[in-house]
C-alpha cells in the first residue's frame, strides 16, 4: 500500500490502521521529520514528496518501487495529499489567482501525477483510492477553490474508471479507482479552517455530517480497512461519502443530509 499525504490526519490514521492489520505500507508527505516519525512508529517506509511537482512524484514512486521490489508489486495506491488553501485569498473581493495554482497543483495535478507514476506499480486488479471531499457537492462559501478542486477529483474518478474499463491492455483493464468524500473529521485541516474554535468545529459537524457530529479519523480509517478488505459494496468509479463511522454513495449522502437538515430546520 502506498499513501501520500500520510504525515497527519486522515492519511496518518489510515496508514496506522492498515499497518496494524498487517499491510506493508510506504508513506509520502512533504514534512520529512513528521513522515519519518510516523513511518518509524508503524514500521513503514517513507519518502518525501511534493505531489504538485512531477520530478518529486517520479522520485517518490521510484523509491516505492525499490521498497516493494519492482513494478506490479502493489495492491493499493491511496492518493490522499490535499490542501484547503486560504479563505481570504479565494474570496471574490480579494482573489489571488496564485492560490488557485497552489490548491489545484496539490489537489488535482498531484492526483494526475500519482495516477501516471503509480500505475506501473499496481498489480493486476490493483486499486487507486483518491481523497475528495463532501465539499465537492455542497456549497462551500468559505473555500470555493478547494470545493472546485475536489469536484475535479470526483470527475477524475468517474472518467478514469471508464478509461480503465475500455483499455485494450488486460492489466490496465483490470485496475479500479474509487473516491472517498469525507465529511467533517477532526484533523489539522479542520483546525485551520475553524481557527481552532471548538464551537465552530462542532457546528460544522452538525451542519455537514449526516451523523450530526464531528467524525474521528480513526473511524474513517476503520471504514477504509473494510473497503480494502473487500467488505464494502462499492465498485470502480464510485464516490463514497464517509461520515464519522458511516459510509454511503455520495448521492445518498446528499439526499440524507438535506432530509436531516430540513427536518431540524
Amino acid at each position: 500500500m502506498i499513501i501520500t499525504g500520510a504525515t497527519s490526519g486522515i492519511g496518518e490514521a489510515i496508514a496506522t490502521a492498515l499497518s496494524q492489520n498487517g499491510a506493508s505500507v510506504f508513506l509520502g508527505g512533504r514534512r520529512a521529520d513528521k513522515g519519518e516519525e510516523v513511518a518509524k512508529s508503524i514500521g513503514a517506509g517513507f519518502h518525501v514528496v511534493d505531489v504538485a511537482r512531477e520530478d518529486s512524484n517520479q522520485a517518490f514512486f521510484e523509491a516505492a518501487q525499490t521498497h516493494f521490489g519492482g513494478v506490479q508489486t502493489v495492491d493499493y495506491i491511496f492518493l490522499n495529499a490535499g490542501v484547503e488553501g486560504s479563505a481570504e485569498k479565494t474570496a471574490i473581493t480579494s482573489m489571488d489567482i496564485s492560490e488557485y495554482e497552489f490548491v489545484f497543483g496539490i489537489n488535482v495535478r498531484g492526483v494526475l501525477f500519482g495516477l501516471q507514476y503509480g500505475t506501473p506499480l499496481l498489480r493486476k486488479s490493483g486499486t487507486f483510492v483518491l481523497t475528495s471531499s463532501a465539499g465537492s457537492i455542497l456549497p462551500f462559501a468559505a473555500l470555493p477553490v478547494y470545493a472546485a478542486s475536489k469536484s475535479a477529483v470526483d470527475g477524475l474518478v468517474r472518467s478514469y474508471a471508464a478509461q480503465f474499463q475500455s483499455a485494450t491492455d488486460e492489466r490496465i483493464q483490470s485496475l479500479s479507482i474509487l473516491g472517498i468524500n469525507p465529511g467533517v473529521y477532526g484533523s489539522e485541516m479542520l483546525g485551520r479552517v475553524s481557527g481552532g474554535n471548538t464551537d465552530m468545529m462542532e457546528g460544522m459537524g452538525a451542519a455537514f455530517n449526516v451523523s450530526g457530529r464531528i467524525g474521528q479519523t480513526q473511524e474513517l480509517a476503520a471504514t477504509m480497512v473494510q473497503l480494502l478488505e473487500g467488505k464494502l459494496p462499492y465498485k470502480s468509479g464510485d464516490l463514497i461519502a464517509v461520515d464519522a463511522d458511516l459510509h454511503m454513495h455520495l448521492a445518498e449522502y446528499l439526499v440524507r443530509l438535506l432530509k436531516r437538515t430540513s427536518a431540524s430546520g
